[in-house]
């Protein structure tokens, strides 16, 4: 719109508010919205017995529990001569590049009593100093474990912009994120509450906050050194968090990514976790491809090998983020809800069916959605969400004209037989939003949260539903 256009629209507007007014069609002063609270419902009063204990399928058992009990088991991996993986001893990888002169550590693992271990064995093949040790991003499984590592004299490595993580989570948002961190990996509640799983979780330190040992070298794009018979060249890859990097060693042509690329669909926009940078992402990746690797070497899962492969993953996984990317841009565009564009948005089936772009930790639909949040705002132009009413006034309306709670239970249960898990729980939400001391909704979804973690295959899902059940234990109590 050109500015002599938007000049005479404006007048226009003002023109007919001036007229509105005089003519008594709109008066300045607003009428205040009628807004009624209405009375919350009594508590259902139920027979209710619960569903048997789900199991995992025999399907999911056979393709995850390999992968799982590859991550949970201690084990140094040789990638070269020189090049070794500390994978298992907690949730995040060591890597130990050996020089003539020193060693180079590349993150630390959440915990000192996990980096600890990893140090220990480290010195069974090695028993050269530290002398740097470079953090791929601000995670916290990434570098909470360098007192194990560190003494003095040793130089940290990180982004600029890993200062503003930093900075920015512990003293403002850091309680936070380790709750959050803590729900994703299913130990949102107490112990006494929380479902006991037949394994541990790889977040040894979850729920901790440990002071992280700052880096004394940041830079903003790239950073190189030479270490003994090594060079080190470090650059900004922005992909799994805005500051992250990753370590090209010419000499032995092999590239640590950190958390840049996994064996999964990448989890391009975190729940409940802070908003990541996909364009970012997809650049970081061409780098990657531009450099042609032979060894590329991995924040979690093992390392791959073979330039050929290695180009084969990194251009599909790029292509994976760039199609969900553009096609959520295009519902945009279209004008279409997020609703709509996630029942439309799959990956086409030669993405799909690659093992590596399984939706184990990520998902195309949480991607869309992060998308839409990223590039639309928390406003969908419908009128209705510009000032809501809190959400238990609703409630307790549509609870009232069903009947009641007993009405509305009755039916949750009677979907919850029938599998329908999701609907089971959506409406036990509405009865305890209308009123949140309802015990026996909460009970219900709270076995409809079980059955739902237990029939998905995406360990973010599971943790996820696994601390929405032992909350919802918590507060029957």
């Amino acid at each position: 719109m050109k500015a002599g256009k938007v000049c005479l629209f404006t007048i226009g507007v003002i023109t007919g508010v001036f007229l509105a007014v005089i003519f008594g069609c709109w008066s300045l002063r607003t009428k205040a919205p009628v807004v009624r609270e209405p009375g919350a419902p009594g508590e259902a009063r139920l027979e209710y017995t619960p569903p048997p204990a789900p199991t995992f399928s025999a399907g999911f058992l056979a393709e995850y529990m390999p992968i799982l009990m590859t991550m949970l088991t201690p084990k140094m991996v040789k990638v070269t001569d020189d090049i070794y993986v500390a994978m298992g001893y907690a949730m995040g990888n060591v890597t130990m590049i050996i020089t003539d002169q020193g060693l180079v550590i590349i993150d630390t693992t959440e915990s000192e009593e996990s980096g600890r271990k990893i140090m220990r064995d480290f010195r069974k093949i090695s028993d050269q100093p530290v002398r740097y040790i470079i953090y791929t991003h601000f995670h916290p499984d990434h570098n909470q474990g360098t007192s194990a590592f560190y003494s003095e004299g040793v130089k940290i490595i990180a982004t600029k912009e890993f200062l503003n993580w930093i900075h920015g989570r512990n003293p403002i948002l850091g309680d936070q994120y380790f709750r959050r961190a803590l729900d994703i990996f299913g130990g949102a509640a107490e112990p006494d509450y929380a479902f006991k799983t037949p394994i541990r979780s790889p977040y040894l330190a979850a729920g901790q906050t440990p002071e992280v040992i700052l880096p004394d070298i940041t830079f903003d794009q790239n950073y190189s050194f030479t270490l003994g018979n090594k060079r080190f060249e470090l650059f900004r890859a922005p992909g799994e968090t805005w500051d992250h990097l990753a370590v090209w060693i010419p000499d032995e042509k092999a590239l640590d990514v950190g958390d840049d690329y996994y064996l999964s669909y990448p989890n391009l926009t975190g729940i409940m976790l802070e908003p990541r940078p996909v364009l970012g992402w997809m650049n970081s990746l061409a780098k990657f491809i531009e450099l042609q690797p032979e060894y590329l070497i991995l924040g979690h899962t093992r390392h791959l090998q073979g330039a050929e492969l290695i180009k084969e993953h990194l251009e599909n996984y790029r292509e994976a983020i760039e199609y969900v990317h553009n096609q959520t841009a295009r519902c945009i565009n279209q004008g279409k809800t997020v609703d709509q564009a996630v029942a439309e948005i799959k990956l086409p089936s030669r993405l799909a069916e690659l093992p590596y772009l399984r939706e184990m930790y990520g998902r195309v639909d949480w991607s869309v959605r992060g998308i839409y949040n990223d590039y639309t705002g928390w406003y969908d132009g419908r009128g209705t969400g510009l000032n809501p009413l809190p959400p238990e006034y609703r409630a307790r309306e549509l609870v009232a004209l069903a009947g009641g709670a007993d009405k509305i239970l009755s039916r949750a249960i009677e979907l919850q037989k029938n599998g329908e898990h999701q609907l089971c729980a959506e409406l036990c939400d509405l009865v305890i939003q209308a009123n949140p001391k309802d015990k026996l909704a909460r009970i219900v979804k709270a076995n409809s949260m079980l059955y739902l973690a237990f029939n998905n295959n995406n360990l973010i899902a599971i943790g996820s539903y696994l601390s929405a059940y032992s909350m919802q234990i918590k507060a029957a109590q």
